[in-house]
């Protein structure tokens, strides 16, 4: 039996430092297209879907997904698990790749990872932020759909509906999670998301002077 795995991006347009960011220019193109250049660059061929709310601020963001070829679901402003669930009743698979839109410079590789050893045991999730050994802006998180949406049945509190991932690292004695490692120290001051506008051209200056071959720079953790 074929395993699907799709990845849903999560964002809006009403960010409280930086309103809008998700469609700010990075580099000649909104940040978002970024964001889905590179998921498309990885190897398991995953399908895209943005998450975005259904509050009207959102609109333009989502014409622009769908004029990206992105299938587009729109639900609660704040209830991140909720419209994650509202995704997966529509959108089915077997696990999915939860991403931010606000980072233009993810590693495709660290998706295609996280996927071959998802494949190879029972995973609840693959991640590198528990705890975070590849800069913001890098995150990895591949979660199995029936755990997640067993979660979303739970009695969460307002951060854990917020942050999607939050309810698994406040009780990892729950859960089967992997961490994958970065085989060079990164600097912990080193931030790859877009979070206020100055970021814009900071990590343009950054991804300028590091030049394509960036993704050199953070080696994955050979497995013990």
């Amino acid at each position: 039996m074929t395993m699907t795995i799709k990845t849903i991006i999560q964002c809006r347009m009403t960010s409280r430092r930086f309103p809008g960011k998700i469609l700010a220019p990075f580099l000649g193109k909104p940040v978002l297209a970024h964001v889905v250049e590179r998921v498309k660059r990885t190897q398991f061929g995953s399908s895209i879907v943005l998450a975005t709310s259904d509050d009207q601020a959102d609109d333009p963001l989502a014409a622009y997904a769908k004029y990206l070829g992105l299938e587009v679901v729109r639900g609660s402003c704040d209830d991140v698990v909720g419209r994650f669930a509202l995704t997966l009743n529509q959108h089915r698979c077997d696990a999915f790749f939860r991403v931010c839109g606000d980072s233009p410079l993810l590693l495709p590789f660290l998706f295609d990872k996280a996927a071959s050893i998802y494949m190879k045991s029972s995973y609840d999730i693959v991640t590198n932020v528990f705890p975070r050994t590849f800069p913001a802006g890098m995150s990895i998180e591949l979660i199995r759909t029936k755990t997640f949406l067993e979660i979303e049945k739970k009695v969460l509190d307002k951060e854990e509906k917020e942050h999607l991932t939050k309810y698994f690292y406040h009780h990892p004695e729950d859960f089967k999670i992997y961490n994958i490692g970065c085989a060079k120290p990164t600097n912990s001051d080193l931030k790859l998301a877009v979070d206020e506008l100055k970021d814009l051209k900071r990590l343009e200056a950054w991804s300028l002077t590091v030049g394509k071959d960036y993704e050199n720079l953070f080696p994955i953790q050979s497995s013990k």
